[in-house]
């Protein structure tokens, strides 16, 4: 864990979250505190070290977002505030993954797919089979955007900042086109049977 800068000595973390919206050395103080325990708390619950970085880099994001409204009372609150924000991210995270498997499942799509061949391998990539021309049809009235982030992250298992490289954007935008592109699925294939 890093060295306290003299300024910050004493200070609790409360203290610098309510300092950080007009000071940035306090979040970065914060940050010094935290970052390494706070990855090994991620690393310990996903068993996954890219996830666990990913997830850590988020939650300081949304600490760093939700900092002007933090309302911790007393010394302790401000810890209890930032491995909350921690939670909320893994809770979200694991719910992803959830149904990452489950429409991989009930896609038919075989895990660990080595080929990137791009949007015209991925039907071809999918299991015949079990892909029912009802999806099929629904996959190809999707986004071309939407299409791709799906098949780069979801059938080729690439990370969502892998996948933003491969494509030019940053992986918010990654995240919001699979999780609009599988809401879209879903919702197509609610009643239909495989």
């Amino acid at each position: 864990m890093g060295y306290s800068k003299p300024r910050f000595v004493g200070w609790s973390n409360t203290e610098l979250i309510r300092a950080a919206p007009s000071d940035p050395a306090a979040f970065e103080e914060l940050f010094e505190r935290h970052s390494i325990p706070l990855h090994g708390w991620l690393f310990a619950r996903t068993n996954d070290l890219t996830a666990s970085r990913e997830l850590l880099s988020e939650t300081f994001a949304e600490a760093w977002r939700s900092a002007p409204r933090f309302r911790g009372e007393n010394d302790g609150s401000g810890s209890a505030w930032l491995y909350g924000i921690a939670k909320n991210r893994l809770h979200k995270h694991r719910e992803r993954i959830g149904a990452q498997t489950a429409i991989r499942k009930r896609l038919g799509i075989r895990a660990a797919l080595a080929d990137d061949g791009g949007l015209d391998e991925i039907a071809s990539r999918l299991d015949a089979d079990i892909f029912s021309d009802c999806l099929r049809e629904e996959f190809a009235e999707l986004t071309t955007e939407q299409q791709e982030a799906i098949g780069y992250r979801i059938i080729d298992e690439l990370s969502y900042e892998e996948v933003a490289d491969r494509v030019g954007v940053d992986p918010i935008t990654v995240r919001t086109r699979v999780f609009r592109g599988l809401q879209t699925l879903r919702a197509a294939m609610k009643g239909v049977s495989l």
